[in-house]
């Protein structure tokens, strides 16, 4: 067959499509801010008119060029004849990229892009500077791809691909290494939480008696524990081991698949495919300790070897099971995935066929939901929670919130939308592939792909609603990586079809413009300057709560709700109760576990604890907000009790951490019942 490739002139009026439609959002931005300003802004006598005439003149050409190359085929003038073979236009190239990789940040940072304006001297208004620092990146980046095809002599459009991966790539490494810092308190929620959890696989060494692993995620928490084998460790270590999880494990499922989907004659493209698929993962969230079930079928799972594929499932399932419900069956599909596009069905379509040729995938199905159902019920007593079972089926009894798939005040673009948008190249890939050439496969072969992806699409939503998520992507997390599986054969041409000697190859040059933008439409707004702390407030902040907490626990066990790390680490001395901890205790109670709430009650009404540190209580119930439900279920079922048996004695903030410490309160009062 004759490759389903991109044409210059598809790509060509897809980068001025894009242009022209950037232009005019800018200038229509800029037009509706100018009436929202608190200056009062009169275009046509400031700056800004001058930059809506611009933005207006860019759309107007490009609409312009874009009806002159549909209907023509070329350009209206000719571009230099260069032939940039002479080294030092390499080098420039090299040059003016590095520069560029640079400058989209640096102007971000310099100017306080997005952030609270305090230089005088750039005091425009802030979101007309926003939007013209979109537009300016977007002139970066057309740059940037000019630059590489230089530097590497490259088509248009194999330029304007290297340079997209490799700022996207650079600036999600940038974005995940600023967690890596020396603040003692969590960088946000729960950060703290995933630290005290990874240390119970070594409670015996750090706290002198074995506790209960955590009930939620064990395998992430076990990936994290490893540099518990070096106890001097702190937790700045800590944090830079969770950043390397996540971009070593993530690169290696993104590797995995480009390897096996990419024909090895091409491994500039096989490098592109892997960078770009790092990118998809990550913006959708799949976290690093899932990506083991992505490798694990990736590496060995072959038609050709079904007992060593079998073992892969297995492995792989055995892993989920100890990891998250909904992933339970992802491993064995993405097996069957593979089988469905590697295995032609032939020409003879008799119900004997049928069953032959539906045997290995039946068989890694139900391997692989067996062994994921009995890992999990093997974890359960192993873990040392044979007592409270039912805290891992939290996520079934929990409230749906069926609002949040859509535009919301706890997630901007709502999960429905947003999931479209980032895994829409991927979709589009599988559409084509099939619209294109439905000949080419067996309908059994597509009709197993489409209900697979069907199935962890519908169900990946449902979970995303669940009270508790709903704030971002990473409840896709089994969508995504099945279609990126799908998908990236389409792109690399390895589907075998019914005839063996051909295969399907999909890559259209809007749907790689479209794929190559959005994970930079997603990264460059979360660019941000390394975080600085004021030192010195930080640290008498906490020398003071560390300082309350050793005094008051020399009277009896101190509770740690949130900052449990600081128990991890010995940074106070007091013994570790290992109850409560913030994140179970928010699952028990968005589930309504009644009885572990129960025994919660009961052990403030008793004054179990000398004290308990937790992030300042509060009884406000919210209508709307972000996370309002959420809120709501911890001011309802938790901050009541907290606050009725124990009183606040030290209030200590740290810029993001507003922490208190409370003791029991002595007079009698009439607490919910």
């Amino acid at each position: 067959m004759v490759p389903q490739r991109s044409s210059p002139r598809s790509f060509w009026l897809t980068l001025i499509l894009f242009t022209s439609v950037i232009s005019l959002w800018a200038g229509w931005a800029t037009y509706l801010r100018s009436g929202e300003s608190e200056a009062g802004i009169l275009l046509q006598r400031s700056i800004w008119g001058g930059m809506l005439l611009l933005y207006a003149a860019v759309f107007l050409i490009g609409i312009w060029l874009f009806v002159r190359v549909a209907r023509f085929g070329t350009l209206p003038f000719r571009l230099p004849n260069i032939s940039f073979e002479n080294a030092v236009w390499r080098l420039a190239g090299f040059i003016v990229f590095t520069a560029l990789l640079f400058l989209i940040p640096y102007l971000k940072f310099e100017f306080q892009i997005g952030q609270t304006v305090r230089n005088p001297i750039y005091a425009f208004d802030p979101g007309m500077l926003l939007i013209l620092y979109y537009w300016v990146c977007w002139w970066a980046l057309l740059l940037a791809a000019a630059s590489l095809k230089v530097a590497f002599r490259t088509t248009w459009l194999g330029g304007f691909a290297a340079a997209l991966v490799i700022l996207g790539v650079a600036y999600e490494v940038a974005a995940r290494f600023n967690a890596v810092t020396t603040y003692p308190l969590s960088m946000g929620w729960s950060e703290g939480s995933r630290y005290y959890y990874a240390s119970l696989f070594f409670s015996d060494r750090l706290y002198g008696q074995a506790f209960p692993l955590s009930t939620l995620h064990p395998t992430r928490y076990f990936l994290q524990s490893f540099p518990y084998l070096f106890p001097s460790l702190g937790l700045p270590a800590h944090r830079f081991w969770q950043f390397f999880l996540w971009i070593l494990l993530t690169a290696g499922a993104a590797i995995a698949l480009s390897k096996r989907v990419v024909r090895p004659e091409e491994r500039a493209f096989r490098w592109l495919l892997a960078g770009w698929t790092f990118l998809f993962l990550l913006r959708v969230g799949v976290y690093y300790h899932l990506q083991v079930m992505t490798i694990l079928p990736l590496a060995f799972v072959s038609p050709r070897h079904p007992w060593r594929s079998l073992l892969a499932v297995v492995a792989a399932s055995v892993w989920a099971g100890v990891s998250r419900v909904n992933w339970f069956p992802v491993p064995a599909m993405i097996a069957v995935a593979i089988y469905l596009l590697e295995v032609p069905f032939g020409e003879q379509a008799s119900s004997r066929r049928i069953m032959q040729y539906l045997c290995t995938p039946v068989l890694w199905a139900a391997a692989g939901l067996v062994s994921a159902l009995i890992a999990q019920a093997a974890y359960i007593p192993l873990s040392g929670n044979a007592d409270n079972a039912e805290a891992f089926a939290s996520s079934f009894s929990s409230d749906l919130l069926w609002n949040r798939l859509w535009p919301n005040e706890s997630y901007s673009l709502g999960v429905l939308p947003a999931i479209l948008i980032v895994s829409g190249p991927l979709l589009l890939v599988v559409i084509f592939a099939a619209a294109r050439r439905w000949n080419a496969l067996h309908p059994l072969r597509w009709l197993g792909l489409f209900s697979m992806i069907l199935v962890l699409f519908v169900g990946s939503l449902v979970v995303s609603t669940k009270i508790g998520g709903g704030g971002d992507l990473h409840n896709m997390d089994a969508y995504a990586v099945l279609l990126a599986v799908v998908a990236g054969y389409f792109i690399g041409g390895t589907v075998i079809t019914e005839q063996e000697r051909s295969t399907v190859e999909i890559r259209s040059a809007p749907v790689a413009v479209y794929a190559l933008v959005m994970p930079l439409f997603f990264l460059i707004p979360l660019l941000s300057p390394y975080p600085r702390f004021k030192e010195a407030a930080i640290r008498s902040g906490y020398n003071q709560l560390v300082e309350v907490v050793n005094e008051v626990g020399a009277n009896g066990p101190v509770l740690f709700i949130n900052e449990r790390q600081m128990v991890t680490f010995g940074d106070v001395d007091v013994a570790l109760v290992p109850d409560y901890e913030v994140v179970t205790l928010m699952e028990m109670a968005m589930s309504n576990n009644q009885t572990y709430l129960d025994q919660f009650y009961s052990d403030l009404a008793s004054h179990r604890f000398a004290a308990i540190v937790a992030t300042k209580q509060n009884l406000a119930i919210k209508d709307t907000g972000p996370l309002a439900e959420e809120n709501n279920v911890w001011n309802t079922r938790v901050s009541p009790y907290i606050l009725c048996y124990y009183a606040p004695v030290l209030r200590v903030e740290a810029e993001i951490s507003n922490l208190e410490v409370y003791v029991p309160e002595m007079e009698i009062r009439d607490c919910p019942q």
